[in-house]
């Protein structure tokens, strides 16, 4: 199946999943419907908050079935040692459309809760819907598992407002032990020392940023772009800004940025976006007249550049480009490699980070509800921070006082990965940091 931004009307988007995964005696097989209070009375409903027609929702809501398909045929979640069956339903936030306003996604938290009973929540993507939607926790004590926004923002309010926020558990990067900003300050190094081996490298050294003009970006690009400590640091090791752009979220021509950058005399693009304007960019970046220079590098944080889907939406124009994060076949734990393997058999494409963080979560909620012998929120709460679970991104581990992502563990945000022949290699991780590896021009 080859996923593409949907243009489904908002009438049939926001139409209500209810996904039942039935028990192992039915091996697995979807059922939809009502449920009779006896069923009801044996299951547990997580709750999708997701982007339903974009791919980073959609991967999500697939890595859900597989969790809740394999929990089910196992015999399911043992509380006080009755077996239940984890139950999916689903709303459509559609928070990756940027014109959509975040009381959409507070509307979607509500319905699943209130309508149609969920005991957990299970989602998150854009980080102004995401701190929207987790001022309702203490009101409805629920455990609320943020599979992929990318901001600290919450987890530092675990902190400081513990008795409200401490529903949340963030199982992405961009937390307060799970930065990757170090590790992108580290890339145009690596760069640079591969560049004085071979003379074919562009100028690296001078660099242009384009992000997209959106809340998550605000702590890597800066208000006013190009204000922060990341180019601070680039400016520190010898790296000069030479261009500085963020760009509406509608974006669909960039020919005057492109020219723009040429004249600038970049070697190196940080571009940061996590919609539809990232492909038209690298489509537009790799037709581009960059002689008699050479063609500048891109890379950087693109939420959709590190899957598949990226290289059928681009048609192979992201060749070269590289990108953090990746789904790169590294094991970084047993379970890593196996997991992509069969997601890829299935769906007919790469997971991306949203699979990943969603599929693990629910491995970890079902370990948590049966230490915690309920899904009552403070109990849960206090079973979540007691997490040691080695994952297929992975190992997580919460406490009470970090409900976050600690990348002092090898784990699969280490990686950066760049499109060669329509395959991410691996070419940069924090364990060799001066250097890029089996990297090739664009």
């Amino acid at each position: 199946m080859n996923l593409k931004i949907s243009a489904i009307s908002r009438t049939a988007a926001v139409a209500v999943l209810v996904v039942v995964i039935a028990a192992a005696a039915v091996g697995g097989l979807f059922l939809t419907g009502v449920l009779t209070p006896e069923q009801q009375k044996r299951q547990i409903i997580i709750g999708l908050s997701l982007p339903l027609t974009n791919p980073v929702g959609i991967h999500a809501k697939y890595a859900a079935e597989m969790a809740v398909e394999e929990i089910n045929a196992a015999g399911g979640v043992t509380i006080n040692g009755t077996k239940y069956q984890l139950v999916l339903v689903a709303e459509d936030t559609n928070e990756m459309d940027p014109l959509i306003p975040v009381d959409q996604g507070v509307t979607a938290f509500k319905r699943l809760i209130e309508v149609h009973g969920a005991h957990v929540i299970v989602g998150g993507v854009r980080t102004d819907v995401v701190v929207a939607q987790t001022q309702q926790l203490s009101r409805y004590k629920i455990v609320y598992l943020d599979v992929e926004s990318n901001q600290r923002i919450v987890e530092d309010l675990v902190q400081s407002d513990y008795d409200n926020y401490k529903y949340y558990f963030h199982f992405f990067a961009g937390g307060r032990n799970s930065s990757a900003g170090p590790y992108i300050a580290q890339i145009p190094v690596a760069l640079r020392n591969a560049a004085r081996a071979n003379p074919n490298f562009p100028n690296v050294t001078r660099v242009a940023l384009v992000a997209e003009n959106a809340l998550w970006t605000v702590g890597l690009a800066g208000r006013p772009a190009g204000n922060s400590t990341f180019f601070q640091r680039l400016k520190a090791a010898g790296f000069d800004l030479v261009f500085a752009e963020l760009y509406p979220t509608t974006q669909a021509d960039f020919s005057s940025y492109l020219a723009r950058i040429k004249a600038s005399g970049a070697g190196l693009i940080i571009l940061l976006f996590s919609g539809p304007p990232g492909v038209a960019f690298v489509k537009q970046w790799a037709a581009y007249d960059w002689s008699p220079g050479k063609k500048p590098i891109v890379f950087g944080p693109g939420l959709l550049g590190g899957f598949s889907w990226f290289w059928d939406q681009t048609g192979g124009a992201a060749q070269g480009t590289f990108w953090w994060p990746a789904t790169v076949k590294v094991p970084v734990t047993p379970k890593t490699v196996p997991f992509i393997e069969k997601f890829t058999q299935r769906f007919k494409e790469t997971p991306n980070t949203a699979a990943f963080g969603t599929y693990d979560a629910i491995y970890v909620l079902k370990e948590a509800l049966e230490r915690a012998n309920t899904w009552k929120g403070d109990r849960l709460v206090e079973a979540m921070e007691r997490t040691d679970y080695v994952g297929v991104m992975g190992r997580i581990k919460f406490d009470r006082r970090h409900h976050g992502l600690n990348l002092a563990d090898q784990h699969l945000y280490w990686y950066f990965g760049q499109w060669q022949n329509g395959e991410l290699v691996p070419v940069w991780s924090p364990d060799q940091r001066d250097t890029v590896r089996n990297f090739i021009l664009p």
